[in-house]
Formats: C-alpha cells, sequence, structure tokens
C-alpha cells in the first residue's frame, strides 16, 4: 500500500523531473567553458596584434634609419665648393644616386638661405622653390637630421617623405642642406606593411599623430587621410596620447576589433595592426555555433520533458481547474470534479468536491440575501442598480421611457421612536407589502434606506410624466390608508421624488435626481410628488399632490425660498 502511494505521488513524479532538469544542466554546464576558451584566445589574438605591430614598426624604422645614414653619408662626403658649382653637384649626386637608386627616388641640395641649388633626377621649376620657410628645413640647418612629414611628390604626385640633412664644411660649420624624397611605395620601403594581409579583413596603418593623419596602409584608399573624430575609436585616441600595446575595442564604424600598436623608432609615427573580432576567432564562433545549437537542442528536450511532466502531472488538476472554473463563469452548473487518480491531485479535486456539495446548500441563501433585504424581502441597492443598467439598456433599444419614484416616509420616526423598531419593522413590511400591490410585474421595488424605498418603472410610452404621475398618485393613496398598531390607528404619508427618462442617461444621474426631486416634495409639504425637469439641471421642477389631499400646485423651488 505504501509503495503503490509512493509511487502515485505527486512529489515522487516532480523529483523525477528535477533530476533529469538537472542532468540537463549538468551537461549544458560543460559547454560554458568555451567562454573560458574565448576569453584566452582574445589574449592570444591580441598579444599577437601587438607582435605584429611591433615587427611592422621596426621593420619601418629600420629602412628610414637606412636612408637617413644614407644621406647622411653623402652629405658628410660631399665637397663644400660644389655649392658654388651646379653642374658639378648634380654630377656628383648622379654617381651617388645610381649607386644606390632606391634609397632615395629623389635628391636635392639647398644652400642656407633656402634656395634649391641643385636636384637629381632634376624635376621642372624645383629650383626655383624655397625651403627658407619651411620648418624642417630650420631644424636640418640648425645641424640636426631631420624626418619630415609625408606629402605628395612634385615629380610623380604620388605620397612621399622627405628626409633632410644637414651638410657641414671642415670646420663644421653648416653651409646647405642635403635632402632626399623617397616615395612610400618605391619598392622594399614599405612595402611589407602596405602588401600585408591579415585575415580576410584585417588591416595595417602607418599613422602621424601629430597630424592626425593615416600615412600609409595596406588600403590604398587610406594613404594622407586624416583619422576620425575623437570618441569615435577609443582604443586610437588612447594611441593618439601615447599607449602602446593591444586590447579590444570598437572602431569608428562600431565593428569590436582586436588591435596592436607599436612605435616606429627614431620618430613619433606609430603602426597600428587591426583584425576585426570575429575574423581573429574562426574556432571560437564555430564553438559557439556549436554551442547555439547544442542549447537549442538542450532546450528543446527540456521543454520536451516539462511537457510530458504536465502531461503526466497536471493535466488531470488542469482539467479540474478548467471545470471549476467554467462553473464560476456559470458556464455549466455546479457538480463534483472527476477524480482521475488517487494522488495529491485526487485528494485536493475531492476536498473541492466536499466544498461544493457545501457551497451548493449556502448558495441560493447567499445569493438571495446579497441582492434583496433581509428586513423586507424587497430587492436592495445592488439589484435595483443591475436591473436600472438593464431598463436603461432596453428603453433605448426599444425607444420607450422608464421612470425613477424615490419613496421617503412621512410621519414613519414618531412610531418607530415612541413604539421601538421592533414595531418600526413591522410599518416597514406593511409598507413593503403595499407598495408590491401597486407596483406592476415589470416594476422593481427595492428598499434603499431605513424608509426609503425606490420604484423603477419600466416601458413607459410618451409622455412619461403621464405614467409617473398614476403610480406616484397610487403609492401616496394606498401608503396613507389607515395602519392599525396595538389596536390604534396611525397615519403614514410619503414623499414621492420622480425623475423619468428615454434611455440616454446613466443610472447614477437618474437616481439622483428622483433623490433631489424627493427633497422638493418634502420641502414643499410632504405626501406630495415632485417631476425633476427632463434635463435634471433645471431651477425648478413640478410639485404635484394626489386629488382630495388639501395641497395645491406649484413650483419646487417656492418650498426651498
Amino acid at each position: 500500500m505504501k509503495i503503490k502511494r509512493f509511487t502515485n505521488s505527486l512529489l515522487t513524479r516532480l523529483v523525477l523531473v528535477g533530476i533529469a532538469i538537472i542532468v540537463s544542466t549538468a551537461i549544458a554546464r560543460y559547454y560554458f567553458l568555451v567562454n573560458f576558451l574565448e576569453t584566452d584566445q582574445n589574449i592570444v589574438a591580441a598579444e599577437r596584434q601587438g607582435t605584429i605591430a611591433g615587427y611592422l614598426a621596426q621593420d619601418i624604422g629600420y629602412h628610414i634609419e637606412e636612408r637617413r645614414s644614407f644621406l647622411e653619408r653623402l652629405a658628410a662626403q660631399m665637397p663644400p665648393a660644389l655649392l658654388l658649382d651646379p653642374a658639378a653637384a648634380r654630377e656628383w649626386l648622379r654617381e651617388r644616386y645610381e649607386l644606390q637608386p632606391l634609397l632615395a627616388q629623389h635628391l636635392f641640395v639647398a644652400d642656407n638661405t633656402g634656395s634649391i641649388v641643385v636636384d637629381y633626377p632634376a624635376v621642372k621649376n624645383r629650383s626655383a622653390l624655397s625651403l627658407a620657410s619651411d620648418p624642417d628645413y630650420k631644424h636640418a640647418l640648425a645641424g640636426t637630421a631631420v624626418i619630415g612629414e609625408p606629402l605628395l611628390s612634385p615629380a610623380s604626385g604620388t605620397p612621399a617623405l622627405t628626409i633632410l640633412v644637414p651638410v657641414k664644411d671642415a670646420g663644421g660649420k653648416v653651409t646647405g642642406v642635403l635632402g632626399g624624397i623617397n616615395e612610400l611605395n618605391a619598392p622594399g620601403f614599405l612595402t611589407q606593411l602596405q602588401r600585408g594581409r591579415l585575415g580576410p579583413s584585417g588591416g595595417y596603418q602607418l599613422i602621424s599623430p601629430s597630424r592626425r593623419l593615416v600615412i600609409t596602409a595596406n588600403d590604398p584608399l587610406l594613404v594622407l587621410t586624416p583619422l576620425p573624430a575623437m570618441g569615435a575609436d577609443p582604443m586610437l585616441d588612447r594611441a593618439l596620447t601615447g599607449f602602446r600595446g593591444n586590447g579590444v575595442g570598437p572602431n569608428a564604424s562600431g565593428v569590436d576589433e582586436i588591435k596592436g600598436f607599436a612605435s616606429v623608432p627614431g620618430t613619433d609615427w606609430f603602426v597600428t595592426a587591426s583584425l576585426p573580432l570575429a575574423s581573429a576567432l574562426p574556432a571560437v564562433s564555430r564553438m559557439r555555433h556549436m554551442v547555439t545549437r547544442g542549447g537549442l537542442i538542450q532546450g528543446a528536450v527540456i521543454f520536451l520533458i516539462i511537457a510530458l511532466a504536465y502531461l503526466w502531472f497536471f493535466r488531470p488538476l488542469r482539467r479540474a481547474a478548467d471545470l471549476a472554473d467554467k462553473m464560476t463563469r456559470g458556464e455549466i452548473p455546479l457538480s463534483p470534479l472527476p477524480v482521475v487518480r488517487r494522488d495529491e491531485v485526487g485528494y485536493l479535486t475531492m476536498a473541492f468536491n466536499g466544498l461544493l456539495a457545501r457551497l451548493k446548500l449556502h448558495q441560493s441563501e447567499l445569493q438571495h440575501q446579497a441582492h434583496h433585504d433581509v428586513l423586507t424581502g424587497l430587492p436592495n441597492r445592488m439589484m435595483l442598480a443591475e436591473r436600472m443598467q438593464q431598463a436603461l439598456a432596453r428603453a433605448l433599444f426599444e425607444q420607450n421611457g422608464i421612470a425613477l419614484l424615490f419613496l421617503d416616509l412621512d410621519g414613519f420616526k414618531p412610531i418607530n421612536d415612541s413604539l421601538g423598531h421592533k414595531a418600526g419593522d413591522l410599518v416597514l413590511q406593511e409598507v413593503a407589502r403595499r407598495l408590491r400591490q401597486v407596483a406592476r410585474h415589470s416594476d422593481t421595488l427595492a428598499r434603499v434606506g431605513g424608509d426609503e424605498f425606490v420604484l423603477l418603472a419600466t416601458d413607459l410610452g410618451a409622455p412619461l410624466e403621464n405614467g409617473a404621475r398614476a403610480l406616484a398618485e397610487k403609492c401616496i393613496a394606498t401608503v396613507s390608508e389607515p395602519l392599525v398598531l396595538g389596536q390604534k390607528e396611525y397615519q403614514l404619508g410619503v414623499s414621492i421624488g420622480i425623475a423619468v427618462c428615454d434611455g440616454r442617461c446613466d443610472a447614477d444621474s437618474l437616481l439622483q435626481a428622483a433623490d433631489q426631486a424627493m427633497y422638493s416634495a418634502k420641502a414643499s409639504g410632504r405626501g406630495c410628488y415632485v417631476i425633476a425637469p427632463a434635463g435634471m439641471g433645471c431651477s425648478h421642477a413640478i410639485v404635484n399632490a394626489p386629488a382630495g389631499t388639501g395641497k395645491t400646485n406649484r413650483p419646487a423651488g417656492s418650498a426651498h425660498s
């Protein structure tokens, strides 16, 4: 018996599902190690980018230093007298140029006034140029070799680099400046950076931070182009302020890249090597895709397990809940729920059925108490509100009208105070009985307060006031009949406020208008009725008293004055 109960237990089944989920998550947790692998690969790839950038920077520095040394040797060998003999100087430059043509594509000599004395190979109008205002020329004239900023070569129109070295006489005095123009795309100069490839989408750039300029790059479209604005590329901004090393960050296009930065020796330039993160870690990307597929498969398995668990565990409970919900909404009658299994769900269902049996015993009584006055058995304010909503909708649909009579007893308080509440209850019950006889079958008579009643009359034809008057007069007549209490007769009266509507109004406004009209009837001498104006916002109302009461008809406004 205990074994059967254990196997039928909902807890046992939930434990089994929990074990299945734990095993599945344990397997999935193993695949999360790919995150560690990705982090490790990021570090390796970043260090590789830094190494590549450093190698390129050293290579560029070597080639620049090689050209600077070549020019310094030429300047040291150049006889000062050649500055006074352009033809001999050109021949001297030609002989040296032909020995090392790749170290400088163009050579020129300027005197200490900045005028170009001679150049080789000769370029038209170059001799007419003056370097007197050039800051690089001034530094060279002061005795320092200068590596200038890149510019467009006047000979070829291609980007070129100018190197200036001082020419000194035997006494060490600077008598001129020797310059060499090196085209950036010359063979053997920046070839490795310009032609290098870093994966399918990586790249290299040689950058001048002082001019915020790309000197050269493996992408020809970027040569001599300005750098992105500050803030567009955070890692490049750090490099421009002196950072050297590697890291990961977005570029100006918002693509995450692994970047390495290295300074070029002898200059303030630096080399950057960049590679999109997705291209840098192809193995990790493939593993991530595999993990994604595995996660989807795992999710499908877990979903299947949950679905099976739902069908196994909760389908009877869900079915019982659906039936109970339909009973709550009144779609099906109240009836016991079927007991499918003798587990916790079955016990819960049986307990619900027991509760339902008791609920059905009290349902009728509770429903009656919720909508009726306990003393008189008349509908209460809640049921009146429902009936008014229905009556207004029907009046609007059928194009007829309704009348709301708000009745307040006159003379009830003295009886209640002198004879006691028990006698007062008898009076209210007798008044309710009399008013029921006046009300039609389609009307609703409700008790809304201590000695206050409301009569809702429906299906009235035009003019609506005529039917309302007839009902009011009957109510006044029946209430005013003598009442016997303890072998003594008592006389009651009733003040009635009337509000009529053709369906185009709301229940609250209608009830408020009838209530205000009742107070007008009280103020007009009691034992009469007042019909509120149709707009319920006028300053006067019609006061009427039934024939034989001795009261006269007059505007209700006069009673308040």
